[in-house]
């Protein structure tokens, strides 16, 4: 999972805590959209499935468009591989 629950979901809580603005993105889009609902206003939902580059371009480029520009990427996806990190590579 993304930000819409879990360790995602605390970072972004934490971020808007300290006034920073947060795109909750996930690929459950109902849940990313509650948890960004959930965290108040300076936090909005965007779509992102991490296993298909063209969702990342997307999800990068609303970033920017709403908030002007991405100071900060926390990636905490769930997506596992037996191989070494050195080693993965998109393909993977």
């Amino acid at each position: 999972m993304g930000a819409a629950c879990g360790i995602g979901r605390g970072y972004a809580e934490a971020y808007v805590r300290d006034g920073a603005t947060v795109a909750i993105a996930d690929i459950n889009m109902e849940a990313t959209q509650s948890a960004a609902s959930d965290i108040g206003n300076a936090a909005y939902a965007v779509h992102l499935d991490v296993s298909a580059q063209s969702s990342i371009d997307a999800a990068i480029e609303a970033t920017v468009e709403h908030a002007g520009k991405l100071d900060i990427l926390i990636s905490n996806a769930a997506l596992f591989d037996a191989a070494e990190t050195v080693e993965i590579t998109r393909e993977s």
